[in-house]
């Protein structure tokens, strides 16, 4: 290996971030090590370097654009805000980490489905269950005040992460559907609409 790419103190950082232009680009999580050392203009062995493997550099990926977005759904649990306006952030953040980053749940989802045993128990504890956690705590405060009607939090998260995620193709399908360039604010308005769809769900009954 060349000592003095080895060395380089942001060669970790740029293999990370050439995959997630490739992924960005692409559309597809199907990445070659090749097609990522060309991308971020280093040698394919320091992949394994730093991550051991591609499975290694993508889960790696994978903590770093979910790692901050983690620590402050934490932190939004303990805040003292209606479990309406809670959820209503949570759902939010979802969206715009998905927007920073498009292949996030196809990238997850993945890497579980070719994982088995420990590994796969240790994505699932890692990135699955603290969304889980976090929105099962929310659906309980909420339902504890009468803001939400009971659900099932896991159908709940199922339904809600797929909304989050489906709205990122919004643009393309609406291109597609009426011929026409969305307006400016057309993604705002869609992660607004995807808010309301998901908290209408909630609505106690009489």
């Amino acid at each position: 290996m060349n000592k003095a790419l080895q060395d380089l103190p942001a060669a970790r950082d740029r293999l990370l971030q050439a995959a997630a232009d490739l992924l960005i680009a692409r559309e597809t999580i199907e990445i070659s090590l090749a097609e990522i050392a060309t991308q971020s203009g280093l040698n394919t062995a320091l992949v394994k370097y730093y991550f051991g493997s591609k499975a290694g550099l993508l889960r790696a990926l994978l903590q770093r654009d979910a790692g901050d977005a983690l620590t402050q759904m934490h932190e939004l649990q303990h805040l003292p805000l209606p479990s309406v306006k809670k959820l209503r952030l949570h759902l939010r953040g979802i969206m715009n980490v998905y927007r920073r980053a498009p292949y996030l749940n196809r990238l997850l989802g993945t890497l579980m489905a070719e994982s088995q045993g420990a590994a796969l128990q240790d994505l699932h504890q890692t990135f699955v269950r603290p969304v889980l956690d976090c929105q099962r705590s929310l659906l309980e405060q909420g339902a504890k005040t009468g803001e939400f009607r009971e659900v099932d939090p896991i159908l709940f998260y199922l339904a809600a992460i797929g909304a989050c995620d489906q709205f990122l193709l919004s643009e393309r399908m609406y291109r597609l559907s009426t011929g026409q360039t969305p307006e400016p604010d057309f993604s705002s308005k869609t992660m607004a609409f995807v808010e309301d769809m998901v908290m209408a769900s909630l609505t106690p009954t009489s």
